[in-house]
């Protein structure tokens, strides 16, 4: 159940790293997911400062969930966190493709969010496929 604990606690990590980021430098976010200057205002960067804060509630219930995660319950539990990536990795790959409509759904590049978006989906695959512990 070590491998499924540690796992919980990359995505814990990645979450808290993620949401002070978004908190705390929020037109970083922004400028690295390709926004043009004229789409960073007070209200954009205040909808991206909320996500760093859902970002927190994400890592806050993964710890939670993480401390009471027994032997009967481990799996569920990875099947949560495997959700929880493959809805970031959604998010990733399909943004792009909303953003460039109504030119076409397809991206204009292989950008750093669609890039995220596929590692993500992997990280998603590679939970679901760890969620149950090696028999002793």
């Amino acid at each position: 159940m070590n491998t499924q604990k540690n796992l919980m606690m990359l995505t814990i990590v990645i979450s808290a790293i993620y949401g002070v980021w978004a908190i705390f430098a929020p037109g970083s976010i922004m400028s690295t997911y390709g926004t043009p200057e004229e789409f960073v205002n007070p209200v954009t960067l205040n909808i991206v400062m909320l996500f760093g804060v859902a970002a927190w509630v994400v890592a806050i219930l993964g710890w939670h969930i993480r401390s009471t995660v027994t032997e009967e319950n481990v799996e569920k539990a990875m099947s949560y966190f495997a959700l929880a990536w493959l809805l970031y990795g959604l998010h990733g790959v399909i943004s792009e493709r909303i953003l460039t409509w109504p030119e076409g759904l397809e991206p204009r590049v292989f950008s750093e969010q669609t890039i995220g978006g596929i590692v993500f989906l992997v990280l998603s695959v590679v939970y679901y496929m760890l969620r149950k512990p090696k028999s002793s």
